[in-house]
């Protein structure tokens, strides 16, 4: 008997130590969760003109109007739609291994029925590690996938002033990367980004170049925390033909974030960008050469702890039709990065209410132009959208 009970014992605290042991691996030091979930619901209108705005933010495809990314398809001559819809639930996990090396990486959770069409179930938004060099004042080295330092607006609904976002960065600018960067601050007013990835171009198609594109970004930094305003400088350059090293897109792009006072920001965003086209490629005649000029402007006001509201513009041109042939073979015929050569004009008019900490309600309603090459055709879309932002 007195065995069994030894036995017993020796078996119990050898359980113990192996739980508190993988307790330890598993939620130990350094380890760090959070996220997002973003619901909500929406109406627009689309007049009687056909749809021709079609963007990809590297994940998703997007419409016209408020709720252009929860339509469910591409929308028709004179229709309406109504949608509740689920944006996103995110899951950031993060880790740390002392002071110099961290890991990260944001999960992106979906419904088809309910996030729109061309949506995922899982996007891998960033999942990469950094490790700090102890050169100067320190410089981060970061490989994996990542947001691009570049631009006002966040890839993320949660992080923005309004629910809806804008083509920039839906289909004409970086948003997630592949790839290396390196960060460094010169000081507390100026720091720099650098990062060489597989493809700037936001679409899901995989890139044959055997080349990496680059990209930077220099900033300047001032103000108190809470209300500090930036300025960004961003420049990027690579082989994306898919068919070429010797054919490149490039462009720049300015993004201002200033506190004028401790209610009121003025975010601004500016970009250009080209894409050259190619030679003929496997019997396929070569697309245009492709130029797009876009910019915002967003003009933010907190009226007490609780209101807030927000009045932004956008404008964006595509000046040529990219479109050189099929969309398996021809080299721009996946670079019509808005659809078409259009102008697109987007207004909206919104605002939130924090519910609680952690909580905010918002709404916004919007207003879009779109305005294809050629005489008659101008689409006008319209409507309101709700959302819960809950942060955790």
């Amino acid at each position: 008997m007195r065995k069994l009970i030894i036995v017993a014992l020796v078996l119990s605290v050898g359980f113990i130590a192996s739980n508190v042991s993988a307790q330890e691996r598993y939620v130990g030091g350094g380890f760090e969760a959070a996220g997002h979930v973003v619901t909500g619901m929406g109406y627009q209108h689309n007049n009687n003109r056909a749809n021709t705005e079609f963007a990809r933010d590297g994940d998703t495809l997007t419409y016209a109007g408020p709720i252009g990314k929860y339509v469910g398809t591409a929308p028709n001559n004179r229709t309406d739609h109504f949608s509740f819809f689920v944006d996103e639930v995110e899951l950031d996990l993060m880790k740390s291994f002392g002071e110099n090396v961290r890991l990260r990486a944001d999960l992106d959770f979906a419904r088809v029925n309910s996030t729109g069409i061309g949506t995922a179930a899982f996007v891998l938004e960033q999942a990469y590690a950094t490790a700090n060099i102890p050169l100067g004042n320190g410089i981060e080295f970061l490989m994996g996938r990542f947001n691009a330092p570049m631009g006002f607006e966040s890839v993320d609904v949660a992080d923005n002033d309004l629910v809806s976002k804008t083509i920039l960065v839906r289909a004409l600018r970086p948003a997630n990367l592949t790839g290396a960067k390196i960060y460094y601050a010169f000081s507390d007013f100026v720091d720099i980004h650098l990062y060489s990835v597989n493809t700037l171009t936001q679409d899901t198609l995989v890139k044959i170049n055997d080349m990496p594109s680059w990209g930077m970004r220099l900033g300047f930094n001032w103000g108190s925390e809470g209300t500090e305003s930036t300025f960004g400088v961003s420049g990027f350059f690579g082989p994306e033909t898919r068919v070429s090293n010797k054919h490149f897109t490039f462009g720049g792009d300015l993004d201002l974030s200033w506190w004028a006072t401790e209610s009121f920001n003025v975010g601004f965003e500016g970009l250009f960008r080209r894409d050259d086209a190619t030679t003929q490629t496997f019997g396929v005649l070569p697309g245009s050469n492709t130029e797009y000029m876009a910019a915002l402007l967003n003009l933010h006001y907190v009226f007490s702890d609780v209101w807030d509201g927000t009045l932004r513009g956008t404008y964006a041109k595509q000046f040529d039709p990219g479109n050189g042939g099929t969309a398996a073979v021809g080299d721009r015929a996946w670079q019509n990065l808005t659809g078409a050569e259009q102008t697109i004009m987007e207004i909206a008019l919104g605002g939130a209410y924090s519910v609680a900490d952690g909580a905010k309600f918002k709404i916004e309603g919007r207003f879009d132009i779109v305005n294809p090459t050629g005489a008659s055709n101008t689409e006008y879309t319209y409507g309101a959208v709700m959302a819960f932002v809950y942060d955790f």
